[in-house]
């Protein structure tokens, strides 16, 4: 899955889960003067509630709503603010660690609703993928 927004270039290349459902993902981050890539697990009960945040910004188009996302183990982690005209406020917290543990790169990105469609497409993709 890949997000390629003003601000934030963010590809999360997810294996196929293991018996107990956890998922390999690398993760290639670019933001404005730095990039960098890491390893982590993302379990798919949580890619199961990741689309269903994306779902729920693209069911709401028009409205003002927030939702955030983020991976048990504290390393990837999403806010959205959805605007009644159509603009995506978001925020990105990534860290090789959990964010308690090692350093923490965060920051904003700024889209539109057109992206949404395409996100959740391949986070189903994903979905689709792994089993």
């Amino acid at each position: 899955m890949r997000i390629a927004v003003h601000g934030l270039m963010c590809a999360l290349t997810l294996s196929k889960p293991d018996n107990e459902g956890w998922m390999s993902t690398a993760v290639d981050v670019e933001v404005p003067s730095f990039q960098g890539q890491f390893r982590c697990t993302i379990e798919l009960q949580e890619w199961k509630q990741f689309i269903r945040v994306l779902q729920r910004l693209s069911d709401s188009v028009g409205k003002e709503v927030n939702e955030s996302w983020g991976n048990m183990e504290a390393n990837v982690e999403f806010g959205f603010t959805l605007r009644k005209l159509g603009a995506v406020e978001g925020t990105y917290k990534f860290s090789s660690d959990n964010f308690s543990l090692g350093p923490v790169l965060s920051g904003s990105f700024q889209a539109d609703q057109t992206f949404l469609a395409a996100w959740l497409r391949d986070a189903q993709e994903v979905l689709e993928n792994a089993r």
